[in-house]
Parts: C-alpha cells; sequence; structure tokens
C-alpha cells in the first residue's frame, strides 16, 4: 500500500537518498525514465518508483503555471487574485471545497490518455458537495 507521505513529486536521485517510495510525474517526465533508471542503477542507491500520468486539463481553463505567471507579468490579468485565474486560491473563494475537489478528481482517475474534462463535470461536484452543507435560499433584491 503506498502512504501519501512516501510520495513525492518527480526530483530524480533526491528521492532515492530519501528513499521515497513512489515518485509520481506528468507524461513529461516518461522518456527521462531510463537515465533515471540507469543513474540508479550506477550509484547503487535505493530504486523509486516512477509513475507517470497525464495532467489534467479542463475545457475552458489554463491550468499552466508558467503560462498563468506569463499573463500576469505581461498585466493581462490583474495579478494572482484576478477571477479569471484557475489556482487554488480562486477555487477556495469562490465555494470549491477540498471534498469536492478530490471526489472529481476520484471520479476522473487517473489517464496516460491526453484529453480534456468538461469544466462543467467539476461544477457538479462542487454543486453536489455545496448542496449537502449549505441551505438553499431566495430572497427579492427590488419590488
Amino acid at each position: 500500500m503506498v502512504h501519501l507521505s512516501d510520495v513525492r513529486l518527480c526530483a530524480w536521485g533526491v528521492d532515492s537518498i530519501e528513499r521515497v517510495t513512489h515518485s509520481l510525474c506528468t507524461l513529461e517526465f516518461e522518456d527521462h525514465r531510463p537515465l533515471y533508471n540507469w543513474f540508479i542503477q550506477q550509484l547503487g542507491i535505493f530504486p523509486s518508483r516512477q509513475i507517470e500520468f497525464d495532467r489534467l486539463n479542463l475545457t475552458y481553463t489554463l491550468l499552466s503555471k508558467r503560462k498563468l505567471l506569463q499573463l500576469v507579468q505581461e498585466k493581462r490579468v490583474s495579478g494572482w487574485d484576478d477571477p479569471r485565474s484557475a489556482h487554488a486560491g480562486r477555487h477556495r473563494r469562490r465555494g470549491y471545497t477540498p471534498e469536492a475537489i478530490r471526489n472529481f478528481i476520484a471520479s476522473i482517475g487517473v489517464s496516460k490518455t491526453t484529453g480534456s474534462i468538461e469544466l462543467a463535470m467539476l461544477e457538479h461536484f462542487v454543486r453536489e458537495d455545496l448542496n449537502k452543507r449549505v441551505a438553499r435560499v431566495m430572497a427579492v433584491l427590488r419590488r
């Protein structure tokens, strides 16, 4: 059984030196695995199991930190707090609970194939979670 404390993102030999049992990374690292394994073998150090998976892509959503940073630096958005940015802080402010996000991730699973998930699916899990937590109310704002 894999414990979350044993799982880290790819860090080459550091995983081996720290005796991390499982190393999770995106598919872009898959081509580097033979070199990673060669280093482990040549150095005779602890072999971490490297597992690659595809990035999560949501429709109509830019998730790349590099591309988001570029938008901030070019002042195309008003900073990291811009409501159009897709990052954890924005989702927290919009009412996305950690449980809703975990349920969403659990439902789509892990894949090695490139694809996109509809943003509506994430919103479904957020609504489902909020329906359990928050009472719905209605108000008349103007007469």
